[in-house]
């Protein structure tokens, strides 16, 4: 037997692959490219130019309604006599000190709260407006540590000191009261409303 017969012809000879299929595929991929660049190109040309052209506004024709010659029946509305209620104004203390004559509504305050209880300046200026007082402001202090009520007042407006302590001396506890209040205040004197 010859060696030659059963020799395998198949490993001696390169395997060709299919270049037409790969060639295929190629041209398939960069038409596919092609298409969806020229679609996404077609809309953001045809929506630049569809923004460009004008909208022609077209009136719709509306129909006019006339007046009837038929008269409408008139309702007429009888009042009641109803009781007003205004408040009654509360009694306001003469402003004037009979005492010393002098006028506290000539006296700006500012009133604030240093005991940390709520709503305490708002009460001490409404005490103080009672009395015929100026309040100019309310706010909160430096600190809540005040036990007592402390007054500060201007040097020019001392005179007021005196009646100032009278007057709050009747609903609060007056510590310390000074004439040191800073000319560059806004108010002539500080009340700080303490604890108690």
């Amino acid at each position: 037997m010859d060696d030659s017969v059963f020799q395998n012809t198949s490993i001696n000879q390169p395997i060709k692959k299919s270049s037409k299929g790969k060639r295929f595929l190629f041209i398939l991929i960069v038409l596919i490219i092609l298409g969806g660049l020229a679609y996404t190109g077609k809309n953001l040309i045809g929506s630049k130019f569809q923004k460009a052209q004008k909208v022609e506004v077209t009136p719709t024709p509306t129909e006019e309604v006339f007046p009837t010659e038929t008269p409408t029946p008139e309702v007429t509305v009888t009042p009641t006599e109803k009781a007003i209620q205004t408040p009654t104004p509360k009694p306001k203390a003469d402003p004037v000190d009979k005492a010393t004559g002098l006028n506290r509504e000539d006296l700006t305050i500012e009133v604030q709260n240093g005991g940390g209880v709520v709503g305490a300046a708002s009460k001490g200026a409404d005490f103080l407006k009672s009395l015929g007082y100026h309040v100019a402001s309310t706010g909160n202090a430096d600190n809540y540590d005040y036990e007592n009520t402390v007054i500060k007042v201007k040097s020019d407006k001392s005179k007021y000191l005196p009646l100032l302590k009278k007057d709050l001396s009747a609903n609060y506890s007056v510590g310390t009261s000074s004439e040191d209040l800073s000319a560059s205040s806004s108010a002539d004197a500080l009340v700080i409303i303490g604890k108690q």
